[in-house]
């Protein structure tokens, strides 16, 4: 893979919570994904009014989020950006001047497990790491399931509560080789019933270019 960031799950889980928060409006169902993207080592398409850009075009992507008025998130996103291979967002909840709902993509290289032991290690590290921290994690789901191009995707949905704020995550995890591609949705928990969907469907979309 070109240029694939090392980075641990504990590390995207963290990221996700640091980048979102909850919504105090809540917005319609997101629609099938739509809006394709192409980065150098995958390609995509987001869900309808969702915008973002790879690492190639993050910069772009934090002038928009400064330009909607989401300063302290495109300040954060940029502080981050080395880590990112792609950051995504719900321009609804943008426009809206609340805290914004989002979509990473980070990885992980060289790491010669099985798709299940990666897993059952990441969340036992994810658990220690929120309890020091003194947040509160609970998985809801978690499987190996075919999405896609893929026959098999590790797929979890939990809630997490970090410093009051509560928000719902579906976590898809994809092994190509050694390395591992983690993409991960971060939703107001009252909005993610309504989304789940659409996020399956991005994933469905999501093609790692050799």
């Amino acid at each position: 893979m070109k240029n694939f960031f090392l980075i641990s799950t504990v590390i995207i889980i963290i990221l996700s919570v640091v980048l979102t928060g909850v919504s105090c409006k809540t917005t319609a169902a997101v629609q099938p994904t739509i809006v394709e993207f192409i980065g150098s080592d995958f390609e995509l398409s987001l869900p309808e009014k969702w915008e973002g850009g790879n690492k190639e075009e993050l910069d772009s992507v934090i002038e928009k989020l400064k330009n909607t008025d989401q300063t302290e998130l495109a300040d954060k996103v940029e502080a981050n950006k080395t880590k990112l291979l792609f950051f995504g967002y719900d321009t609804e909840t943008a426009a809206l001047g609340d805290k914004v709902d989002n979509f990473t993509i980070t990885g992980e290289s060289s790491v010669f497990l099985p798709l299940d032991e990666y897993m059952d290690l990441s969340y036992k590290n994810v658990e220690e790491v929120y309890k020091e921290a003194g947040y509160t994690i609970n998985i809801i789901e978690e499987d190996v399931v075919p999405i896609g191009n893929y026959e098999e995707v590790g797929r979890t949905i939990f809630e997490q509560k970090v410093e009051s704020v509560k928000t719902k995550v579906a976590q898809y995890i994809i092994k190509n080789g050694s390395d591992f591609w983690v993409l991960t949705f971060t939703v107001g928990v009252e909005q993610f019933d309504q989304d789940i969907q659409a996020f399956d469907e991005t994933i469905e979309t999501f093609k790692i270019i050799e």
